[in-house]
C-alpha cells in the first residue's frame, strides 16, 4: 500500500464508524447452527447469531446487525427464495450480503436465489476456510460501503458548512 493510500486510510478511520463482522445465519436445523457457531468460534473478530425460527428472522436481525446474512433455502413453513426477496426489498437489509445455503447442488435454485438478490450460494456445511473467507470478503465490502457512504455525507456536511459562511474545514 503506497504512503499516500495509508495517509488517507488513516485519516478516514478518524471520521468513520467502525463495524464489527457480524453473521446472522437463519436455519431450522440446530444442529447446522451449532456446527456454524463452532467453526466460527475461534473468530475473535466475528460475532455469530444464530435464528432458528424464520419468523423471527427480522427481529433477529434487527438486534444482530448483520454485515452478512447466511440463510437457509429450504425450511419447513417459509421458503427461502421468499426470505431472499423479503430481505433484499427491506430498506434496513436490502444492501447486507445474503448467503443462501442448501444442502446440496440445485443450479435451477441457485440461478433463481441470485436473480432475486442473493449474493452468493454455499452448500451446507461448507468446510471453515472457505466459510471464514466467503463472511470476510462479503462482510468486508459492505463494512467498506458502509463507512465510504458514511464518509461522503460527512464530506458534504463540511462542504455545506463551509459554503454557509464559516472558515473551510479540509480533512487533508
Amino acid at each position: 500500500m503506497s504512503m499516500y493510500n495509508q495517509d488517507i486510510d488513516a485519516m478516514a478511520s478518524q471520521y468513520v464508524t467502525q463495524i464489527p463482522i457480524s453473521v446472522l445465519l437463519i436455519d431450522d436445523e440446530f444442529l447446522i447452527g451449532e456446527a456454524m457457531r463452532i467453526k466460527l468460534s475461534g473468530e475473535t473478530d466475528i460475532t455469530f447469531h444464530y435464528c432458528k425460527e424464520p419468523d423471527k428472522a427480522l427481529e433477529t436481525a434487527i438486534s444482530a446487525q448483520p454485515t452478512v446474512i447466511m440463510l437457509d433455502l429450504v425450511m419447513p413453513g417459509v421458503n427461502g427464495l421468499t426470505m431472499v426477496k423479503f430481505f433484499k426489498s427491506s430498506e434496513d437489509f436490502n444492501d447486507v450480503p445474503l448467503i443462501v445455503l442448501s444442502a446440496r447442488e440445485e443450479p435451477e435454485l441457485k440461478k433463481k436465489a441470485l436473480a432475486l438478490g442473493a449474493n452468493d450460494y454455499m452448500i451446507k456445511l461448507p468446510d471453515k476456510p472457505e466459510l471464514i473467507a466467503r463472511i470476510r470478503c462479503h462482510s468486508e465490502r459492505y463494512i467498506y460501503k458502509q463507512q465510504r457512504d458514511e464518509l461522503i455525507m460527512k464530506i458534504r456536511a463540511m462542504r455545506e458548512h463551509s459554503s454557509a459562511g464559516s472558515a473551510p474545514t479540509y480533512l487533508v
